[in-house]
């Protein structure tokens, strides 16, 4: 069983996002987790930072969510994927998106950017319970 500090930011009066810290390949990566996501995403310019020989293919499945449903999706194999002690040595097919619109909102809120959105692939895969009074994500490999 793992468990993963969570961080539940106010970013305006009521509206909160619940950030979590991990790496990829050792540098650190910020990630909003989101139950709303079916999928977890990548910023793919990050992506491009982190990983610069990445190979990816571009995603033929349908994409709707942020920005509407006009957006390119890419795909790849993301090394080294690291949630507090879990790690990931290869998290396959994680979606790679466009996160400007995001982080644009996050530089209006004097916030730090976002390169990870963890979706429910990921909760559902790993059986993750979320504890808001303890502020943890609790889950198994």
């Amino acid at each position: 069983m793992y468990k993963v500090k969570l961080n539940i930011v106010e970013l305006e009066c009521g509206d909160y996002h619940t950030l979590v810290k991990g790496s990829v390949g050792g540098k650190p990566i910020r990630m909003v987790l989101d139950t709303g996501a079916s999928r977890t995403c990548m910023d793919a310019e990050y992506a491009r930072t982190l990983l610069p020989e990445l190979q990816t293919s571009v995603h033929d499945g349908v994409t709707a969510g942020i920005g509407g449903d006009d957006f390119e999706v890419r795909i790849a194999d993301i090394p080294d994927f690291r949630l507090g002690r879990f790690r990931m040595k290869c998290y396959e097919h994680m979606a790679l998106l466009d996160f400007t619109y995001i982080n644009l909102a996050y530089q209006r809120l004097h916030r730090k950017p976002v390169h990870v959105i963890l979706g429910n692939d990921f909760l559902v895969a790993h059986r993750a319970v979320i504890d808001y009074n303890e502020k943890l994500l609790v889950f198994e490999k």
